[in-house]
């Protein structure tokens, strides 16, 4: 392991850099593992107001798979997320979030993410999401198949009843609709 993280703060601004051992661990998790600091990740985040939250990141990634040795990952990510309160002790939230992972191979993936919630008070929630995917990690053959695309939406309502000050259920439903390739539809 080890890590190296620098974190510079200015207003409503915050870097972040890292210097880090890129391996993912093995499967002794109860060993410490050494090696020499071969990553790199820089995050910058900004707060524009106390709605708002924006981030954009940049990782170079070493050897990141004990099982693929020879390929090295670069990593990047933006999000912006909202939230603002309402009347009643309601919330309305929306989040958009992109990332995307190129490696030496070129193969480059992406992904893609929409999400809104609506609690008009502290009963109810309305929520949906919508995402798209590529990835090589979901075929029957298992580990790093082909690229494939998946798409996702899902909406739903829930209802929140409170038990105590600290605990509160919630029930409720959701409908989802997935869109696969025929490879991968016996999978879902």
């Amino acid at each position: 392991g080890g890590l190296l993280r620098a974190v510079l703060r200015r207003h409503t601004f915050k870097l972040e850099a890292s210097r880090f051992r890129g391996r993912e661990p093995d499967q002794h998790r109860y060993d410490i593992e050494t090696g020499e600091l071969d990553s790199t990740a820089v995050r910058l985040s900004w707060n524009p107001t106390p709605d708002w939250a924006l981030q954009a990141s940049w990782a170079d990634v070493a050897s990141p798979e004990q099982l693929e040795p020879d390929i090295n990952v670069t990593k990047y990510s933006a999000s912006a997320l909202y939230t603002q309160k309402l009347e009643n002790n309601g919330e309305l939230a929306f989040t958009g979030a992109f990332a995307r992972k190129d490696n030496n191979e070129d193969v480059t993936l992406d992904a893609w993410l929409a999400e809104a919630s609506w609690s008009p008070n502290a009963d109810w929630t309305i929520f949906s999401r919508a995402e798209a995917i590529q990835t090589s990690e979901l075929g029957a053959g298992g580990h790093h198949g082909p690229v494939e695309d998946v798409q996702r939406i899902n909406i739903g309502v829930a209802r929140n009843f409170r038990l105590t000050d600290t605990v509160v259920l919630a029930l409720g439903a959701s409908l989802t609709r997935n869109w696969v390739s025929d490879t991968l539809s016996p999978l879902y």
